[in-house]
């Protein structure tokens, strides 16, 4: 039985990859501070990577959160240590795993209403979340790893039953308030997380694959159109908008950045296309259906 090593695998989306990975016939383990998962400690990380046919790195601390001086440096230092301790686990190890994948960020791309951003843009984002993937990026390929493929994974937003960006925008709407945020024109790329996890498995089976990928929908679509996809499936009439400066006030009150919601990330993976895999759900009508109204994957 072959061996998936997933870190930070306690999440939302780490979850639902164990789930899946193990009904694929995978054995799966996770890394975590949380007992009786692998620790964070060099020797143990070691011997979980060893001879695994994958280690996916989720680890990082949550970006939903104030960007004051301290978050920054959790969220910067969270994503660089994993990273390394990764690394140094498997250079250590006798058998290294075949592949490695990273997880990384949309963020590194400059925002844009019109012009769709693929692996192959160079004129990118500097602000402090693409300076984060920069930096996040750099370590990871800075390891000479000659018998394992590495592929950085630039995600962006996952939607899911149990967690992740849906779940906000959902009750929003529920409570009458799932209008267009803002403009409406800021652009919003998914990926349901079936598409996810069978994107991990397609990158695991092509032993070609290696370097940066996009993982999003080919059909992003803009705020106002995720909105009243939402609002049209669970048959909710009324949903009123929310200006720029009501998003500000509420981002504050909960404690997150109103820039979550109102930057625009159009991603197209222009490379997950060009080798030919095949999207369960490309279209957002379709993943939203599959998520809010069907019990089953």
């Amino acid at each position: 039985m072959q061996k998936i090593v997933i870190a930070g695998g306690t999440g939302f989306i780490g979850s639902y990859l164990e789930e899946r990975f193990k009904k694929s016939g995978y054995r799966v383990l996770l890394v975590s501070r949380q007992e009786p998962h692998v620790p964070w400690q060099h020797s143990e990380l070691t011997k979980a990577v060893n001879e695994a046919a994958l280690v996916l790195n989720l680890a990082g601390t949550s970006i939903n959160c104030r960007h004051n001086a301290i978050n920054k440096k959790a969220i910067l230092q969270s994503r660089i240590s994993s990273t390394q301790m990764i690394g140094n686990a498997i250079l250590a190890s006798k058998i290294p795993p075949k592949l490695w994948i990273n997880a990384s960020a949309a963020a590194i791309y400059k925002q844009s209403e019109d012009k769709a951003m693929t692996e192959d843009e160079t004129d990118l984002s500097n602000d402090f979340l693409a300076d984060v993937v920069h930096q996040w990026e750099q370590k990871f390929f800075s390891f000479q790893l000659p018998s394992t493929r590495k592929v950085a994974l630039r995600t962006s937003l996952v939607l899911g039953k149990e967690g992740g960006a849906l779940k906000p925008l959902l009750t929003l709407s529920q409570f009458g308030l799932g209008g267009t945020q803002a403009s409406g024109n800021q652009i919003m790329s998914w990926i349901h997380i079936e598409d996810y996890f069978r994107i991990v498995l397609f990158l695991l089976e092509h032993e070609g694959i290696y370097g940066v990928y996009n993982c999003s929908s080919p059909n992003p679509v803009s705020n106002k159109e995720f909105m009243s996809t939402i609002r049209r499936i669970l048959n909710i009439p009324i949903g009123l908008p929310a200006p720029a400066w009501i998003i500000g006030i509420g981002a504050r009150i909960i404690g997150t950045e109103s820039s979550l919601i109102l930057n625009s990330s159009y991603l197209l993976p222009k490379k997950l296309m060009n080798s030919k895999f095949r999207f369960t759900y490309p279209e957002l009508e379709k993943a939203l259906f599959n998520l809010l109204l069907v019990n089953e994957h």
